[in-house]
């Protein structure tokens, strides 16, 4: 579930930002100064344009930075100022950067800038009352300052307009593009989907390389995509929605296309799938997770004991003799049968 967040400009310092990176895009030569090469490339990848990019950003903040924390790649923002809605466009990518900040919007009366930084696709203008119906109806009547809407919010709008970009779509009347995947990362998907397995002597620079790493972790794109959508892009174990960090764990260790079976797979988030592959996190054929001692009084510790979340359908959830085997790590098995909730 994509999520959204609201970003107000109601100061006047604030509002002269919204000419400096909203209406109109900052030059990439800004990017050049502040990010090292490989990031400022990656970000303008991510830009089909190339005529500049569209940020906005948060002053450090005890509400300020959880709530940057819990954005992702694809979430929608809009912004909201004059109790109108002003413009909406999603999140391309985040970074906490204060030198590209300062270079951007300077800094304010008491020496800070807006350094936790969000790239958007470009602002599409809008301009709706924020109690106008029906979006009084899901979101709020007012804001002071940079706000993430609840999720029991979010979930209604599933319910009645399918997901968020249909809600914006319709309530709004304006398209959000999805994210543009780089081109490194789609090359070595289509690889990774032609070939099975990667052969990282047939790469050509360290880049691509690097990006095919990342693809293997993640697991083959098509298992990947498949989880995604059963687990709802949340890590069956901690709940973690960041996408980029979610990874298709095997059951039954990969041994060809037929083990790349939805029901052979957990969604986990990269840390907890390579605890599950070194046997310090197991899974029982019940869903229980049962942590090794040196792991018990760490961060970790809270997970003992407690049930993975499970795909809303059966039919999609973690095969129980494959789970059984793995936990016992004992001879592979045929997947046959599911854990039901």
């Amino acid at each position: 579930m994509n999520q959204l967040f609201i970003f107000t400009a109601g100061k006047a310092i604030a509002r002269a930002h919204i000419s400096d990176s909203i209406s109109s895009p900052v030059s990439f030569l800004k990017l050049d100064a502040a990010l090292p090469p490989d990031e400022a490339s990656y970000v303008k990848s991510l830009l089909p344009e190339g005529n500049g990019f569209f940020a906005w950003g948060a002053v450090p903040g005890e509400k300020n930075i959880p709530t940057w924390e819990e954005m992702s790649e694809g979430d929608i923002v809009l912004t909201a100022y004059d109790n109108h809605y002003q413009y909406v466009s999603s999140v391309l990518f985040k970074l906490h950067n204060r030198a590209l900040a300062e270079s951007i919007w300077g800094l304010d009366a008491e020496g800070k800038t807006w350094e936790y930084m969000y790239i958007l696709s470009e602002p599409k203008p809008v301009h709706m009352h924020v109690t106008s119906e029906p979006v009084i109806s899901y979101l709020y009547n007012g804001y002071r300052g940079f706000t993430q809407i609840k999720r029991d919010r979010l979930g209604r709008i599933d319910d009645d307009y399918g997901d968020l970009n249909s809600f914006v779509a319709t309530v709004f009347g304006v398209s959000i593009p999805r994210p543009i995947v780089p081109i490194e990362i789609l090359v070595a998907e289509q690889d990774a989907e032609s070939e099975g397995t990667f052969d990282p002597d047939s790469v050509i620079d360290e880049r691509k390389k690097v990006f095919a790493a990342i693809v293997r972790r993640r697991g083959q794109p098509k298992f990947r995509s498949e989880l995604l959508e059963a687990y709802e892009g949340r890590c069956a174990v901690t709940g973690c929605t960041v996408e980029a960090v979610l990874e298709a764990a095997h059951i039954k260790s990969y041994a060809g296309d037929k083990t790349n079976h939805v029901t052979n797979g957990i969604l986990l988030r990269a840390d907890i799938h390579t605890l599950y592959d070194l046997g310090k996190l197991k899974i029982d054929e019940k869903g229980v997770i049962h942590l090794s001692g040196d792991l018990k009084d760490s961060t970790y510790g809270i997970h003992d004991g407690k049930k993975i979340s499970l795909p809303r359908g059966s039919r999609k959830a973690p095969n129980t003799k494959a789970l059984k085997q793995k936990f016992s790590a004992g001879a592979p098995v045929l997947v046959t049968h599911t854990v039901t909730a």
